[in-house]
């Protein structure tokens, strides 16, 4: 009990000494809460649960035909007095529901095709895509179609983007400003090949 009673009166006389305590608490806090900040990484509830409920299929299309049909079928089933509006928002509703469906039945169709045909040419053992599928680690392929040129400019399609790599991984030969080495290299480059005798 002794050395709580001792320990516990130089923490205190400790404390006393620095008056802005509060601060240096908070300081230390905050320089935790950032190391914790770019060492972990953060999930959000609604990200985890948007990537487990994706399919492979979906499209953005779908996603806008959808937008379309679900207010179309709240607007007929709120229309309760006239009739005739009534009939005319349940053809409406019905025209772009058939469509959504239509176009929902050709997305999984197109993308089990897709899976059939690609599952043969991954290798030898056929379920490698039905365990990556299952798993949910599918990967999309990365197409790279932006690319920042200088003085915050981007390309703004591929073939610009193409164009750009082409002029920054290969470069005009131009002999301007070419070191002693280059010369050299350039005219053994240009000079014939002697053939060798045997």
């Amino acid at each position: 009990m002794s050395d709580w009673t001792a320990s516990h009166n130089e923490i205190s006389q400790k404390i006393k000494l620095r008056p802005d305590t509060d601060r240096v608490i908070r300081k230390f806090t905050s320089a935790i809460t950032a190391a914790c900040d770019a060492t972990f990484q953060v999930t959000r509830p609604g990200n985890q649960a948007a990537k487990k409920r994706r399919v492979p299929w979906w499209t953005i299309d779908l996603t806008l035909l959808r937008k379309k049909t679900l207010p179309l079928s709240r607007r007929f089933q709120r229309t309760k007095n006239d009739d005739n509006l009534r009939l005319e928002r349940r053809q409406q509703c019905q025209e772009s529901n058939r469509i959504y469906q239509m176009r929902l039945r050709e997305e999984k169709l197109q993308s089990w095709k897709d899976f059939c045909s690609n599952t043969n040419t991954e290798s030898s053992n056929p379920w490698n895509g039905a365990y990556r599928y299952a798993a949910g680690r599918q990967r999309n392929k990365l197409i790279l179609t932006t690319l920042n040129t200088g003085n915050n400019r981007y390309t703004t399609d591929m073939e610009t983007t193409i164009n750009h790599m082409i002029e920054h991984f290969v470069p005009e030969d131009s002999e301007d400003g070419e070191v002693e080495h280059h010369k050299q290299v350039r005219l053994q480059a240009s000079a014939p090949c002697k053939r060798p005798t045997t």
